[in-house]
C-alpha cells in the first residue's frame, strides 16, 4: 500500500544525537514526533502537563474507589440494620456522592486548562 509520507535522513555527530534522545525522553515523544512538532512548531508537552495528567489519573481512581465504597454500602443497606445505623450509612453514602461530584469538577478544572475548548465527555 503506497503512503505519502517521506523518510528523511540526516546525519548528526554523537553530541548531537545525544541531545535529541535526552529531548525525546524527556517530552516523551519518539525522535520522529520530536522532531515534526519542532519543525511545525507544535506545542511540546511540559512537566506540568504531565503531572496534571498523572494528577487526573489519581483523580480518577479515587473516583472509581469512591464508587465501589458507595455500592458496598449499598449492599449494606439492603440487610436488616437497626435505623440508627442506617442512617449513619445514608450519611456516609451522601458524603460518598458528593465527593464524587467534587472529584469530577476537579478533573474536568485541569483537563480544562490542559485541553481548553474540550468538555469532560470527549473521548479524545
Amino acid at each position: 500500500m503506497a503512503t505519502e509520507r517521506h523518510v528523511i535522513k540526516t546525519y548528526l555527530n554523537d553530541e548531537e544525537k545525544a541531545r535529541i534522545d535526552q529531548l525525546a525522553r524527556q517530552l516523551r515523544l519518539s525522535r520522529s514526533e520530536l522532531l515534526k512538532r519542532l519543525l511545525m512548531n507544535t506545542k511540546l508537552p511540559s512537566a506540568r502537563d504531565f503531572a496534571a495528567w498523572q494528577g487526573i489519573r489519581d483523580l480518577l481512581k479515587v473516583n472509581a474507589d469512591q464508587a465501589r465504597l458507595g455500592n458496598l454500602f449499598k449492599l449494606a443497606l439492603d440487610e436488616p440494620l437497626s435505623a440508627d445505623l442506617l442512617k449513619k450509612f445514608d450519611n456516609l453514602n451522601r458524603d460518598i456522592e458528593a465527593t464524587q461530584k467534587e472529584l469530577k469538577a476537579a478533573i474536568g478544572e485541569i483537563r480544562m486548562q490542559l485541553q481548553p475548548g474540550k468538555n469532560l465527555q470527549d473521548k479524545s
